[in-house]
């Protein structure tokens, strides 16, 4: 019975011990930068047909406080926008939300994404860039926060 009790005691300030030497604030990562992303220097919001035209020329750009850059490895854009289309038995205009997806092994769009974009920009569209994954000075890989814009 003593043996048991003891154990129990040992067991227990072991435990606590352990939950002792865990300093670190919860939700922080030491060598984990917090990153921010743009592409064409712009980081999100509400932006131009002839802005967003020219931002997708940009790689997307991903940097921390200091201003370190790190490499962008992959990311995906989704783009929604209006599209229409005339009921051949009715005769009466339907629009409804359509979106484009695709990912990329670069930091920048494809030719072919980026002449579609622009050839069909317009008010009300929106583009987000997420799933953005970079690689930190270490070699591991992180995923950064997403951006996103809404076409005024």
């Amino acid at each position: 019975m003593r043996s048991l009790l003891l154990v129990s005691v040992l067991f227990i300030a072991a435990a606590a011990n352990a939950q002792q030497k865990n300093t670190q604030p919860a939700g922080s990562s030491p060598g984990i930068p917090k990153v921010w992303v743009a592409i064409g220097g712009f980081k999100g919001g509400n932006i131009t047909p002839e802005l967003l035209s020219r931002a997708i020329d940009s790689a997307v750009v991903v940097r921390d406080d200091k201003g370190n850059t790190y490499p962008v490895v992959r990311f995906r854009v989704f783009y929604k926008f209006k599209s229409s289309y005339t009921d051949p038995e009715t005769g009466q205009t339907k629009v409804f939300n359509d979106m484009r997806v695709n990912e990329f092994e670069t930091a920048t769009m494809s030719e072919n994404w980026r002449g579609s974009i622009k050839d069909n920009v317009a008010k009300g569209d929106e583009m987000t860039i997420d799933n953005i994954i970079i690689r930190l000075k270490n070699g591991s890989k992180l995923m950064a926060g997403a951006v996103s814009f809404k076409v005024i």
